[in-house]
C-alpha cells in the first residue's frame, strides 16, 4: 500500500510493510538549498514512524542513521539490511523500549560524504553540517519530536561520519552509536599487511585530522556529546577491517579518557562483540542494546 502526499514542501509517499509497530514516509527525492552544489542536489530519506503517530499527541526521540539504504531494506551494494523495522516491533511488543522515530539518510556520494580527509576528496565536514543544519531542522519542524532527544549512528565510515557529525554538531546531535568505526582513515594504508601492525599503526589518532578537527568540542564537558563505541573481536580471515577498527578504537578510548576527561559507563561506553565481525548483520545484532542504552 502506497501512497503521495507533501509535507514541509517535500514530495513524499506512505508505504506500509505490515510490521506491527511502525510505518513508512520515504522522500525519494527529499532537497535542499544553501549547502553547496553537491549537498543541494535531491537524495532519498526514510522516516520510519511508530504506527499510532497519527492517533497519538506524543512526541518522540529520533535516531539519524547514516548509509540509509542498508537500515532498513537492503538496497545498498551488499544487499543486506540492518533489520531496523523488525528489530523495532520485538522490542516494542516486549514493551523494552519507548517509541521512537528513524531517519535513514540514503548517501549521494558515499566515499566523498564519510571522509574528513581534504587530500581524500572528503565532504564531510559539509555532510555534517547539512544533517545538522537541513536535513534534522526539517525532520523536528514535520514531525513531532524531542529535539534534544535525538542520537546518531553508524558503521565502519558510516560511524566516523557520525562520531564527526556529533562532535562538530553536539546541539543537534548530542549522543552518538559509532560501531567499528573507520578512526583509522587517513592515517593507515587501505593494503598494510596485518602482520606488520606495529608499523602500520605508526601515526597517532591523537596527533590526525580527525582529532584536530574535533578538540574545541570534546573540550568542552557540557556540550561534548555522550559517546557509545564497539567493535567485534572474531579473527576471520578477510576480517582485517574490523582489526583495524579495533585497534583505533582502542586508541580512541585512551584519548578520550586521558585527553578529555571521559568516564566509562558515565558518557562514554563500550562494548566488544566476541562474535561481531565487520558486517550488517553483526551491527544489526548490536542494535537492540543501543537503543536501549540511548531511548529507555
Amino acid at each position: 500500500m502506497a501512497e503521495a502526499f507533501e509535507r514541509g514542501g517535500q514530495q513524499a509517499w506512505f508505504h506500509d510493510h505490515g510490521h506491527w509497530g511502525v510505518f513508512f514516509h520515504t522522500y525519494d527525492n527529499f532537497q535542499l538549498s544553501g549547502f553547496g552544489e553537491h549537498f543541494d542536489q535531491p537524495r532519498k530519506i526514510h522516516v520510519f514512524i511508530p504506527r499510532d503517530y497519527e492517533v497519538s499527541p506524543d512526541r518522540y526521540s529520533v535516531l539519524y542513521c547514516n548509509d540509509g539504504d542498508d537500515i532498513f531494506f537492503g538496497d545498498g551494494e551488499t544487499e543486506q539490511s540492518w533489520q531496523v523495522a523488525e528489530k523495532l516491533s520485538q522490542l516494542y511488543l516486549r514493551d523494552q523500549l519507548k517509541k521512537i522515530i528513524v531517519v535513514a539518510i540514503c548517501s549521494g556520494d558515499r566515499h566523498y560524504e564519510y571522509s574528513h580527509i581534504p587530500e581524500d576528496d572528503g565532504g564531510l565536514e559539509e555532510y555534517s553540517r547539512y544533517l545538522a543544519k537541513g536535513l534534522k531542522p526539517f525532520i523536528d519542524e514535520n514531525y513531532r519530536t524531542i529535539p534534544h532527544s535525538t542520537v546518531i549512528l553508524g558503521a565502519s565510515r558510516g560511524g566516523l561520519a557520525a562520531f564527526y557529525t556529533a562532535c562538530k554538531h553536539p546541539r543537534q546531535f548530542p549522543q552518538v552509536a559509532t560501531l567499528s568505526p573507520s578512526f583509522w582513515l587517513g592515517l593507515d594504508s587501505p593494503s598494510y599487511s596485518m602482520s606488520n601492525l606495529d608499523k602500520a599503526f605508526k601515526i597517532k589518532l591523537q596527533n590526525s585530522a580527525l582529532m584536530f578537527a574535533l578538540t574545541s568540542t570534546l573540550l568542552e564537558p557540557d556540550l561534548r556529546p555522550k559517546i557509545y563505541l564497539d567493535w567485534g573481536l572474531r579473527d576471520d580471515p578477510g576480517n582485517e577491517y574490523e582489526i583495524r577498527s579495533q585497534c583505533r578504537c582502542m586508541e580512541m578510548i585512551q584519548v578520550l579518557t586521558t585527553e578529555f576527561d571521559y568516564q566509562e559507563d558515565h558518557n562514554l561506553f563500550i562494548v566488544e562483540d566476541p562474535n561481531g565481525s565487520h558486517s550488517i548483520n553483526s551491527w544489526g545484532d548490536r542494535l537492540p542494546n543501543i537503543l536501549q542504552l540511548f531511548f529507555d
